[in-house]
């Protein structure tokens, strides 16, 4: 007798050989059990979940002479007969190849006649949404009130293409994908039924490359069984799959997150020398991060896996930059150049998030060292208290100066500022500070939380029709904005988004804001002195001065002394 693919040997013969499906064989016995079975039926699910196996053990079940608890005999002429594909009773047709009007006008002059050695004529339909417009409709009336003796089954992986008039005029069973323990189980009783040695991780990848579908999973199998010679090992499984196991692809992804692009090159070239499968790679890298992510989310992180120390963030946008791969490759001459260029991008993933860890990292340490100087500084202010003593103004007050004066070297630039403040107006800071609140919850809204904490503490103190002069509450904060580019200009675009205005943003410290106001009018003050030739005329010239800064400023943060 000629061999047998495994799928065709182990094709189940009753309700309780079916691998899954317990929704749809246990309605479907006790429908015939009852005698209240449908005259049409829809089976729709993916491929290899027993929709076609199903059907004919319904068209056995339904008229075997024997059947108990509506399960079929499989010893009786009938049953042995549909078993076999002699029964004339029981029409099996391939709509992929049967699709025309005239195949099913066939079916509607002949579904009239009685069967000839059973009970019902069961008529199973495969591929049903390969019909045509014609021939559904040609269907439509003959499945709507088929003769008493006949029994419509129609089996498809893509209902959506089906006509909604005739899924009315059946009764719907959903298949679903096989749970990957259910198909380890069935296969390790397939290995032992043919005597053939096995390894148990080799059934586990098996069930999981098959993707819920039984067929598939003993074709893979049949397919390692010959490759290893009757033994059947991971190390064949993944070989027939051009599949990579797990420390291989662990291998690469250390090598990514290393970013030793050149090294993940020559592994990848490696992979393909040995006859991997480019698609099933990059599959398999999105299992592997996914691996990763719910490792991460339940706490349960294994040391030597090389996404360890990425976190979510960085993991999510691996996956949506391997997806993207995924659709590029369906239209590209030569993959491979694709693979490649995945690789470098998830190295540039995985080093600019280690950057922005690092640098908010550094932020939050100098934050907290400014704390603790702070913390010190009223210590020793409580101690001196504490024996009787007065504070000692002058040396705290010289010391802050002078690190104010080194720091204002580094944190801003008095010439950018001058620049705000010559073309200063009120109109536009007013709208700015009208505005300000918004741009924080846009920053918010992009979830942008560096910029956050770099806004959340600031606000708008003088503004021209295309600078604003912002104070920030933390030195740091201003010296980051003044000479971070990438981050002042992510703040412009939002800002430009609100107010509708492109508007360049210097930074100001808090704590040299009042000093370099006063020294600014003071020296346009100074300017304007200098320029008049006679004493008379100082006079209205200094009231335009005080003018000009109360409009800047504000009259009431705007104070004139006699000198």
């Amino acid at each position: 007798m000629n061999y047998q693919a495994l799928y065709r040997v182990y094709r189940p013969q009753a309700f309780s050989d079916v691998v899954g499906q317990k929704h749809v064989t246990k309605t479907l016995r006790n429908a015939i059990q009852k005698e209240k079975q449908s005259h049409a039926y829809l089976f729709n699910g993916p491929r290899g979940t027993g929709k076609t196996s199903i059907a004919k053990i319904f068209a056995k079940a339904i008229n075997c002479t024997v059947n108990t608890d509506g399960e079929p005999c499989n010893e009786c002429a009938i049953c042995t007969g549909i078993t076999k594909g002699t029964n004339s009773d029981v029409i099996e047709i391939d709509a992929a190849s049967n699709n025309g009007v005239d195949e099913i006008r066939n079916i509607r002059d002949k579904v009239k006649y009685a069967p000839s050695e059973s009970k019902f004529k069961v008529y199973i339909i495969d591929e049903v949404h390969m019909l045509t417009t014609g021939a559904f409709n040609a269907l439509l009336k003959t499945l709507e009130e088929p003769p008493s003796h006949a029994i419509f089954i129609l089996a498809t992986t893509e209902p959506h293409k089906i006509p909604p008039t005739i899924i009315s005029r059946c009764q719907r069973f959903d298949f679903k994908a096989i749970n990957t323990g259910e198909i380890e189980e069935r296969l390790a009783y397939v290995a032992i039924e043919q005597g053939i040695e096995y390894e148990q991780d080799a059934l586990a990848f098996i069930a999981h490359v098959s993707e819920g579908g039984m067929r598939d999973a003993l074709s893979i199998m049949d397919q390692a069984i010959a490759f290893g010679d009757g033994h059947l090992s991971l190390e064949h499984a993944l070989n027939v799959t051009g599949s990579v196991d797990k420390a291989a692809l662990n291998a690469l992804f250390n090598d990514i997150v290393e970013q030793d692009v050149k090294r993940a090159f020559t592994r990848y070239h490696e992979f393909i020398a040995s006859g991997k499968e480019v698609n099933r790679l990059v599959n398999d890298m999105i299992y592997f991060i996914r691996d990763a992510i719910v490792a991460k989310t339940i706490e349960q992180n294994d040391e030597e896996h090389a996404l360890n120390q990425i976190d979510l963030n960085a993991m999510y946008k691996m996956i949506d930059c391997i997806n993207d791969t995924l659709v590029s490759m369906r239209f590209a001459i030569n993959q491979n150049v694709h693979i490649e260029i995945l690789i470098v991008k998830l190295s540039e993933l995985v080093s600019s998030s280690s950057s922005t860890n690092n640098q908010s990292a550094q932020v939050s340490n100098t934050t907290s060292s400014a704390v603790e100087a702070k913390i010190k500084h009223l210590e020793e202010q409580i101690n001196q208290l504490s024996q009787g003593g007065q504070l000692q103004k002058t040396k705290p007050t010289e010391s802050k100066h002078s690190v104010s004066r080194k720091q204002s070297k580094h944190v801003f630039s008095i010439r950018q500022i001058e620049r705000v403040l010559d073309h200063a107006n009120r109109d536009d800071l007013n709208l700015l500070k009208e505005k300000w609140k918004a741009v924080i919850e846009a920053v918010k809204e992009k979830e942008q939380r560096a910029l956050v904490s770099l806004l959340l503490n600031s606000e708008p103190v003088a503004a021209s029709e295309d600078h604003v002069l912002v104070k920030f509450d933390e030195d740091i904060h201003c010296e980051i904005v003044n000479k971070d580019d990438e981050k002042r200009n992510h703040i412009e675009t939002i800002v430009c988004e609100i107010v509708d205005k492109t508007v360049k943003v210097v930074g100001v410290p808090n704590s040299q804001w009042l000093e370099v106001r006063q020294q600014y009018i003071q020296s346009k003050k100074a300017n304007q002195s200098g320029s008049e030739a006679g004493k008379e005329e100082e006079k209205p010239e200094e009231t335009d001065i005080v003018k000009k800064a109360q409009e800047l400023f504000g009259k009431d943060t705007v104070h004139v002394t006699d000198e």
